[in-house]
């Protein structure tokens, strides 16, 4: 008689151990979901500190922790700053670089997990800056930020069931990962606002300083006349402007030193000197030395500004100038002659109450005066080769028959064909006055 063989019950052990697979194997999809998950918050519109409370939230429950904490590591001031979940809430403390096992996982880019806190060496330096938090176990692994760099470590802290292992330590180093692009895209973000916040103020800087330069050039009988501006930045330090009186005509060209907004600063306190000042002196030796008074009290050491100061008499066609460290404008007579306006004196705002020279000449029909900023002779083309006052001076020997406006934009258009670039490193204006 034959026996029927039976298939032997599996031990409790085998049990046990199936069990725990399928718990293990149940617990690694919820990690993963959760990850994934998190990448959706990191998309979103939520601020940093949103993101963060989400992230440290998912960290302590999807690896069973108590307690999670991010650290970054702040190098100019020296400094971790911890990130953790208190009652609820998001909360950040300071403390200096030293030796807790947050500054050697930063330091060295190690992992470290310990099962048994308690025998550990830096247990009550650790227990000292979590705010009382009872130790057992830890597991603490880098953040490294989109260069490689690494700047801070994130930590989590009593695993309710068992040690940390080496699912935990993969799982963590991925949310590590999702800690650094929540920074990265915080950063980006401000960044961007912040581009936007100064683009707004830069058109607004723009338009305030285009107000200062004249909306349109006084008509004056017998005469012609031509302007044009541009900054080598949104904003620059060329300045020009026109003052008419009765039976005159006052005028300034001025190039503060330096560019962009600090150059467009110093141009709008020389532009509310001017207007305060410039109806009250009829000398142009007196207004050029009032002005530079000001601007050496009320300037930095370092700025200076080259200024040229004149006043035509449109009926006796007499024009009485100062230069004051400015190129010196070109007079170019009927028969196509040209000479310098040299005399003057230094740069207003290098020394106080400096007596400058005036000079005097009357002009002829025909004769054409130009004004101009270093912007335009200095400007260099792709060997390296200036534009030059003798280049000027002999395009405008060619063409001096040509009207003022006629002959300014013929003047602006061989600079930039000379340099062959839309970006120019320096203000350039010009100012041309004739005399029909």
């Amino acid at each position: 008689m034959f026996q029927r063989s039976l298939q032997p019950e599996p031990y409790q052990s085998d049990r046990d151990m199936l069990a725990a697979r399928v718990h293990h194997s149940q617990h690694l999809t919820r990690q993963m979901a959760t990850v994934l998950g998190l990448t959706k918050v990191l998309n979103s519109r939520h601020k940093l500190e949103q993101q963060l409370t989400v992230i440290l939230n998912e960290t302590n429950r999807i690896l069973d922790a108590d307690f999670s904490v991010f650290y970054l590591l702040n190098e100019r001031r020296k400094e971790l700053w911890p990130h953790f979940l208190w009652d609820g809430r998001l909360r950040q403390i300071r403390q200096p670089v030293g030796n807790s096992i947050a500054d050697y996982v930063i330091e060295h880019g190690k992992v470290v997990n310990v099962a048994d806190a308690y025998n550990h060496p830096q247990y009550q330096t650790q227990i000292a800056k979590l705010g009382q938090v009872p130790i057992r176990s830890f597991l603490i692994v880098p953040i490294c930020n989109r260069s490689g760099k690494i700047s801070g470590c994130l930590q989590v802290i009593n695993k309710q069931r068992g040690p940390f292992d080496q699912k935990d330590t993969q799982c963590l180093m991925i949310i590590a990962d999702l800690i650094a692009i929540a920074i990265q895209n915080n950063l980006l973000w401000n960044q961007a606002e912040e581009c936007k916040r100064l683009e707004s103020e830069i058109t607004r800087a723009v338009d305030i300083q285009r107000q200062l330069l004249p909306g349109k050039l006084p008509q004056l009988p017998g005469y012609e006349m031509f302007a044009f501006n541009q900054p080598s930045k949104y904003v620059g330090g060329d300045y020009y402007d026109f003052f008419p009186f009765p039976r005159t005509m006052s005028m300034v060209l001025a190039d503060v030193s330096g560019k962009g907004v600090p150059a467009a600063l110093l141009t709008a306190n020389l532009h509310a000197s001017l207007h305060a000042h410039a109806s009250e002196i009829n000398s142009c030796k007196e207004i050029v030395k009032k002005i530079n008074n000001h601007f050496y009290l009320y300037t930095a050491s370092d700025m200076f500004a080259t200024f040229f100061w004149a006043n035509l008499n449109h009926d006796t066609h007499r024009f009485k100038y100062v230069n004051a460290g400015h190129i010196p404008p070109l007079l170019v007579k009927k028969d196509g002659t040209v000479s310098k306006l040299k005399s003057g004196g230094l740069p207003i705002g290098i020394v106080d109450s400096f007596e400058y020279e005036q000079s005097e000449l009357k002009l002829s029909r025909g004769d054409t005066l130009l004004l101009f900023t270093d912007g335009i002779t200095e400007i260099v083309n792709q060997n390296n080769e200036q534009f030059g006052k003798r280049r000027l001076s002999e395009i405008v020997q060619r063409h001096y028959h040509l009207p003022p406006r006629e002959l300014g934009k013929m003047l602006i258009n061989q600079v930039r064909l000379f340099a062959k670039s839309p970006n120019y490193p320096d203000d350039m204006t010009l100012m041309i006055i004739k005399r029909n």
